[in-house]
């Protein structure tokens, strides 16, 4: 909260600092080097009685305006640490009101501090945590594989429902029978596989349970070329 406790030199009422609101302070070095640049250019001045900070108008000579509630906190932060003086007394007008206000003064050292500032990198953002890699895939010929494609899977109709199945060059195959108005598929072993509702169906499972993505299939009725006798 604040109270009016006297009229300002230029009579303006003056809003007191309490407990509930005191000066703001800032630890923020891009804000420090921009009230630093202020002061040099066009000029700060505060009037001592009130407490208010000023910034000269280079439009008009011996004018100035208030800065914000901000920068006049931070003005009297970097005075208090002595990163700013006060200087000599100006007669100034403002807000149709005319009288003294002292100049604030940039110290070199306090130069030289913001001139390193600008020298150094700036703080780079964050990196982003890289993805999680994915999980090694399981060896070749496990169901579980990473799978790659067994390319052109060849299937041999040997006899009416019985087929034999190549699995292009990876070396594995299978036997597909006809049973019960379905299609029984076993491996190279003769063990069961699963059952499929047509040649190619149980040759892309006899792929996927080798681990294997299936490629395209060709059908060679091989019964039909050549006949038994």
């Amino acid at each position: 909260m604040t109270g009016t406790v006297q009229g300002a030199l230029f009579g303006d009422p003056v809003a007191v600092e309490t407990p509930e609101h005191g000066p703001a302070a800032t630890q923020d070095p891009r804000e420090v080097a921009r009230i630093v640049a202020l002061a040099q250019d066009p000029g700060l001045f505060v009037i001592e009685r009130s407490g208010l900070v000023l910034r000269a108008d280079p439009a008009r000579p011996g004018c100035a305006d208030a800065v914000s509630r901000h920068d006049g906190d931070t003005v009297v932060q970097l005075l208090d640490t002595g990163h700013l003086r006060l200087g000599g007394s100006h007669h100034l007008h403002h807000a149709r009101q005319e009288g003294p206000a002292r100049s604030v003064l940039v110290p070199k050292q306090t130069r030289d501090m913001v001139s390193r500032w600008a020298h150094l990198r700036p703080i780079p953002e964050p990196t982003p945590a890289p993805a999680p890699a994915p999980a090694p895939a399981p060896a070749s010929g496990s169901r579980k594989a990473a799978q790659r494609s067994t390319g052109l899977i060849g299937i041999d109709v040997v006899a009416p429902g019985k087929a034999l199945v190549v699995l292009g060059d990876t070396g594995h195959g299978g036997t597909v029978l006809r049973d019960k108005g379905r299609y029984r598929v076993e491996n190279d072993h003769g063990a069961l596989v699963g059952h499929a509702s047509s040649y190619r169906a149980a040759a892309r499972l006899l792929a996927r349970h080798h681990g294997y993505t299936p490629g395209p299939v060709e059908i060679d009725h091989e019964h039909r070329l050549h006949p038994r006798r």
